[in-house]
């Protein structure tokens, strides 16, 4: 009688083991982590766009974004058959209209681009966006025709940027119908061997 009570005994033991490793499974988990984006203003932005020493013309708007506009104040635009400089092409690290920075901590390509909103009417390079390093060497011109730039940011690398409207003085006239507003983008486009756009890791 003593052996057969030990044998239910052991099986129980058992019985009981198996069941505590069934337990340890689960179906459902969470895992919180922390995410911190703000929204910060163009100058403080990963992409920094900061207002230059050029003139009223460039400044940061009541929505804290960079901006360019003929008509700040009482213009209604730029003249006709004129030339703007918003800047010196022949020393922009003392002048020019705004700065581009990269914030982050590592490298990244930095397309720019220009669109406009209308056509214009006419091929020729009116409005110009000269991209300068902080050693004065040109990197790239955009315009609004097409033509774009792709700038190599090192980590806290700083660009200034020379902006030049050209009515027409010496070459075709715009007139007063024209309309040179438009879109001035940056994207980060990083390459590494993953493909385009990835993070650059």
């Amino acid at each position: 009688m003593a052996r057969i009570i030990r044998t239910v005994m052991l099986a129980g033991i058992v019985l009981i083991a198996t069941t505590a490793v069934g337990a340890s499974a689960f179906t459902a988990a969470t895992v919180d982590r922390q995410a911190n984006t703000d929204v910060v203003s163009d100058e403080d932005g990963l992409i920094g766009l900061t207002d230059g020493n050029s003139g009223n013309l460039v400044f940061q708007n009541q929505q804290d974004q960079l901006e360019i506009n003929f008509e700040n104040g009482t213009a209604l635009g730029a003249n006709t058959d004129a030339k703007f400089e918003l800047g010196d092409p022949a020393n922009p690290g003392t002048s020019q209209a705004f700065q581009v920075r990269n914030n982050d901590d590592e490298a990244h390509m930095i397309n720019v681009g220009y669109s406009l909103d209308a056509d214009d009417g006419n091929t020729a390079d009116n409005y110009e966006f000269r991209i300068f390093d902080s050693e004065g060497n040109d990197v790239g011109t955009v315009t609004e025709e097409g033509t774009t730039a792709a700038v190599n940011a090192a980590a806290g690398a700083s660009y200034n940027v020379v902006v030049v409207v050209d009515t027409g003085h010496g070459t075709e006239t715009l007139t007063s119908t024209s309309d040179l507003s438009g879109t001035l983008s940056f994207t980060v486009d990083d390459v590494d061997e993953g493909g385009t756009n990835s993070d650059g890791n």
